[in-house]
């Protein structure tokens, strides 16, 4: 996962445990503020690709995550350009709702879930 700042970087590594990949993945941070994403005149997409390449290289990473919503409209361009699957996370958040949507299930209504 590679995010902006490294006050991002520590709730984003909670998640990760959280959810067992702890073994298996690590969170970088690009040192980045969010709004220079969208600023062309700032070195933050640099920042970024250089946190993709060391994240390929020192961790041997096969995927990246994108760690950060600003990130989105890069993710296509990042993955030609590395050539590893880049994964947006808000998009790939919202194809996961569709599906179950489709498939059409929802929150279970027992356990943890039923009506107080």
């Amino acid at each position: 996962v590679v995010t902006t700042t490294e006050r991002s970087r520590v709730p984003v590594e909670g998640l990760v445990q959280r959810y067992g990949m702890a073994g298996r993945a690590r969170v970088r941070a690009a040192d980045i503020p969010v709004l220079a994403l969208e600023d062309p005149a700032s070195d933050a997409i640099l920042k970024l690709r250089g946190e993709i390449a060391r994240a390929l290289e020192e961790d041997r990473a096969e995927a990246i995550v994108l760690g950060c919503a600003g990130m989105a409209d890069l993710a296509a361009e990042l993955q030609r350009e590395f050539d590893v699957p880049v994964i947006d996370g808000v998009g790939a958040a919202v194809k996961q709702a569709e599906a179950l949507i489709a498939l059409g299930l929802s929150t279970s209504k027992r356990g943890a879930y039923a009506n107080p």
